[in-house]
């Protein structure tokens, strides 16, 4: 049964009707016993908080920050947060034959970010070569689209001061502690090391940067597992080469050992809306596209499950039931009324399709 904690006004008045001769009469209205009585309700006050606070430390989901990081994640995870790992990439310079780009030469975007080459080069006859860079700081700010400019930090002769980048990728800032204790809950919920599909989950999210896992057993046949992965912060968030290697090698080396493993990145579907609403003011449009964005993040998946979270034998995709919908745009804040006029019917996708938002379509 529950426990009713005493507020101090409350101990204190029981504590003074309790202690002997307390309250007797006026001739003891300067007795000891009303100032010990406060200070031992302020004592017992401080140990029920004390005693609270301690409960709620043996919990991942109530406990404190540097409780989840110096107990729970070793206990549950084995490890800590996902430390931050810089970006890297390919970047083409052009020159002179001849001309040696050293290792350790720096170039910087256009905001002042500074990538490294990793490997020195000599530009070949054909006046071109392919550099391997590595952002100077971790994080998701090193992260380039292909074909964005650097320049050369310090003129080397004979080359070229501005580079055209290949795209600059896998860069991912420290995990927050949001998702820590999402992994640990998971892992407490789930069990360990068994190789259900939340195990693959659990594996795959070790990897820093990923952000949405699905994995699919026997998707390809007997003895095989794939794996979806999204990387939602990144400026291209469908990995690709290297980011997709780099959950692969992770996955051969923490997953079971035997079967085949792929990992792939999802294909994007937009889902475009027809909406008509009453307000029809610019907030509650905000409103009602948050929500909508907000439904496809949570339930989108490029494959099914089923009620136990395992994978729908024979795999199929996923479905978006249009009653979803319609609740996540009456619950927008300042929706009164609304219509849906598209999608007309549930939304079934192919496996491997992830829904995303689209466009909306505004019917005045």
């Amino acid at each position: 049964m529950p426990y009713d904690t005493e507020s101090l006004a409350e101990l204190n008045r029981r504590l003074q009707s309790e202690l002997p001769l307390s309250g007797s009469g006026e001739v003891l209205r300067r007795n000891l016993y009303t100032p010990f009585s406060r200070a031992l309700a302020g004592a017992v006050h401080g140990l029920h908080g004390h005693i609270e606070w301690r409960v709620k430390q043996m919990f991942p989901q109530t406990c404190d920050d540097d409780v989840l990081e110096t107990l729970h994640a070793p206990l549950w995870l084995g490890s800590g947060r996902l430390p931050a790992v810089p970006a890297s990439g390919k970047a083409t310079i052009k020159g002179n034959r001849g001309v040696s780009i050293p290792k350790g030469t720096l170039l910087n975007r256009r905001d002042g970010a500074v990538f490294i080459v990793k490997t020195g080069v000599t530009i070949p006859s054909s006046g071109t070569v392919a550099v391997e860079l590595i952002a100077e700081t971790a994080g998701v700010n090193g992260n380039t689209d292909a074909g964005e400019k650097l320049t050369i930090a310090n003129t080397i002769s004979g080359v070229e001061s501005e580079v055209t980048t290949s795209g600059i990728a896998g860069g991912s800032d420290m995990e927050s502690i949001a998702s820590l204790r999402e992994r640990i809950i998971e892992s407490r919920k789930n069990g360990r090391d068994v190789g259900r599909t939340s195990d693959w989950a659990r594996w795959t999210k070790e990897v820093p940067g990923v952000t949405r896992v699905w994995p699919a057993p026997k998707l390809s046949g007997i003895g095989t597992v794939t794996v979806y992965i999204m990387r939602d912060n990144d400026t291209r968030p469908y990995p690709q080469g290297a980011e997709l290697q780099a959950v692969q090698k992770h996955l051969e080396h923490s997953g079971l050992p035997f079967g085949e493993i792929y990992v792939v990145a999802p294909t994007p579907r937009n889902v475009d809306f027809r909406i008509k609403i009453i307000p029809d003011t610019p907030e509650v449009r905000q409103a009602v596209q948050t929500a909508l964005a907000n439904l496809l993040q949570e339930s989108a998946a490029p494959v099914a499950y089923d009620r136990h979270g395992d994978l729908a034998l024979p795999a199929k995709g996923h479905t978006i039931p249009r009653s979803h919908i319609t609740q996540a745009i009456s619950n927008a804040v300042g929706e009164y009324d609304h219509q849906l006029i598209a999608p007309a019917a549930d939304i079934t996708f192919e496996v491997g399709q992830l829904a995303t938002m689209g466009n909306i379509q505004w019917i005045t």
